[in-house]
């Protein structure tokens, strides 16, 4: 249980002037509170501003406020500069299935933060890596997950599905998911997936519109690497990870999905519920 906060990492969305304005409001509103600030816009080399001006910091943030919506959160986690940050996730976009706050309530939760402090929630990233012949000719760090779909082509793929040690069949789809279970709440549920307790150490692996195969989403533990083998020519496929990298893929490329060193940490209130959040964001219906 982290109590004590003195430096607060405010990150805000990208060319929105809401969540920059609200940053500002934010870091005045903590400054007040002797919690000095380090604001910047979730861009990769935006500068830091220090509120109060002058203050000096000397430590790696206690807490990271990121103010904006899934995908500012999304983004700013894969970021090399929230490494063993704790993110705290204002949202000012749709669904904000990964935040904590909104506009009408982020002083209440900020105030009980910093008076009874926050528990830690740590969440398992991927590593994708495409495998073209010998070379790797791609490689990112996914939260949600990992998707091959097809483009603009409206043709089956074929996959040669390999999970940890054992070739298990090749699949014929438009494309595949390959999940955390942070990610669980997002494409793959969309795709028929399940929904996975966000704690596990897992992935999961969806089919996407399977055509004369009996694959059914399956779940593998995270130390399983996926391995999906592009194997149909001409079928114009591409990557997606996180919905914020796009990479083509040629025929007879390798994906590789790993667990990654890395991991997400989110802060959370103490007696914060995952299913209450779940009939909060309509994934489950109240009895």
């Amino acid at each position: 249980m982290q109590r004590t906060i003195k430096t607060v990492l405010v990150i805000y969305k990208a060319d929105h002037d809401k969540a920059r304005g609200m940053a500002w409001t934010v870091a005045d509103w903590l400054a007040e509170r002797g919690v000095t600030c380090l604001v910047r816009e979730n861009l990769p080399d935006a500068p830091h501003v220090v509120i109060p001006p002058g203050a000096m910091v000397t430590a790696p943030p206690d807490l990271a406020l990121v103010l904006g919506g899934d995908g500012t959160m999304l983004s700013a986690a894969r970021k090399r500069l929230v490494d063993g940050v704790p993110l705290l996730g204002v949202n000012l976009g749709r669904v904000g299935f990964m935040t904590s706050a909104g506009l009408d309530d982020w002083q209440d939760v900020l105030a009980d933060i910093l008076a009874n402090g926050f528990a830690e929630a740590r969440r398992i990233m991927i590593e994708v890596t495409v495998i073209r012949g010998e070379e790797t000719v791609f490689s990112t760090i996914s939260v949600n997950d990992a998707v091959i779909s097809r483009g603009a082509m409206a043709r089956l793929a074929a996959f040669d599905v390999t999970l940890g040690d054992g070739d298990v069949c090749t699949l014929r789809a438009d494309g595949v998911v390959i999940s955390t279970p942070t990610g669980s709440t997002a494409y793959c549920v969309s795709a028929g997936g399940p929904l996975i307790y966000p704690g596990l150490d897992v992935l999961c692996v969806v089919p996407i519109c399977p055509f004369l195969s009996d694959f059914k989403p399956v779940v593998v533990p995270a130390e399983s690497p996926v391995r999906l083998a592009l194997s149909a020519p001409e079928t114009n496929m591409y990557l997606t990870c996180d919905g914020q990298e796009l990479f083509p893929l040629d025929d007879l490329d390798v994906v590789l999905v790993t667990k990654s060193e890395r991991c997400l940490r989110l802060a959370r209130r103490p007696g914060e519920s995952y299913f209450e959040r779940l009939r909060l964001k309509g994934f489950i219906n109240r009895p």
